[in-house]
């Protein structure tokens, strides 16, 4: 490495779908985590695992509906999200990762109370146990990085009384990114954000975004991606990319592939309500 030259940015990673499954997919992720550490990236995992979530409801009679994205949430379909993004999918990727020689840590965002949260839904609660990101303690997160070790993270929040909730993960992602100034690649089962035609949109801002929301050109699982990606845009994310996993190089994005979301800054604007908490203060 040359002297003097900056570190790449850390950058939170979050993946779903096939790179979850064992096969192609999660060998493809090991591989390029593996290639981005190498490069000298730090990196931060957070998974999803909502198929998997909801074949382990039907087959206990549960019954999966969604709202602009996100799953709603009762008790019972609470135990069977802690049970599969905990345990199933977190322990699959850390061992999977473990086998290619990266050392990694599997934990949820209830740990150490990592990821606060208030109900989500109009009125709050209306979607059950499902959680929106309010504060980010990242003092585990960090000691992890320091020992370098790759945190993976299911998105699973706890409220300030201890209660869990379901957290959609592509926003978990993004309150993790904007909370520590990181980058944040959104991978998807598409080459990137589509506007209604089926055009592959290079660039957006969170206006931008917020269009494609109002225009209903965005649909099903991009509405929580695009949500996430305004947030983390707007609340100090060094940078959001959404594209397919084919699309990350060992150093980052690879130019032309997938949508880079340029951020709006505004003077006088107010500072995020994501915090991370002061070296030495209260945990």
């Amino acid at each position: 490495m040359i002297p003097n030259d900056p570190a790449p940015a850390p950058s939170v990673l979050k993946v779903g779908g096939r790179e979850l499954l064992p096969g192609p997919g999660l060998d493809s992720l090991v591989a390029t985590v593996g290639a981005l550490r190498s490069s000298g990236r730090q990196l931060l995992l957070v998974h999803g695992g909502g198929e998997e979530v909801t074949d382990r409801a039907e087959a206990l009679g549960l019954r999966t509906t969604r709202e602009r994205g996100q799953r709603l949430t009762s008790l019972p379909m609470l135990e069977v999200v802690v049970e599969v993004l905990a345990g199933r999918v977190n322990s699959r990727l850390v061992a999977a990762l473990g086998r290619a020689g990266i050392e990694a840590h599997g934990l949820t965002g209830a740990s150490e109370r990592i990821l606060l949260v208030a109900p989500a839904g109009t009125p709050p609660g209306a979607l059950g146990r499902v959680g929106t990101p309010r504060q980010v303690r990242a003092r585990p997160l960090l000691r992890l990085w320091e020992e370098g070790v790759l945190p993976v993270l299911a998105p699973i929040g706890v409220d300030r009384t201890g209660n869990l909730y379901n957290v959609n993960a592509d926003l978990a992602a993004a309150a993790v990114a904007a909370a520590l100034r990181s980058e944040l690649w959104l991978v998807t089962d598409v080459e990137g954000v589509q506007d209604a035609t089926g055009a592959v949109q290079s660039r957006l801002t969170p206006a931008g975004a917020s269009e494609l929301l109002r225009r209903g050109a965005a649909n099903h699982g991009m509405i929580p991606k695009l949500e996430a990606a305004e947030l983390a845009a707007r609340k100090g994310a060094r940078g959001v990319w959404i594209g397919s996993l084919s699309g990350l190089s060992p150093t980052g994005p690879r130019s032309g592939h997938g949508t880079q979301f340029l951020p709006e800054v505004r003077a006088g604007s107010s500072p995020p309500i994501l915090r991370v908490p002061a070296p030495g203060g209260r945990r």
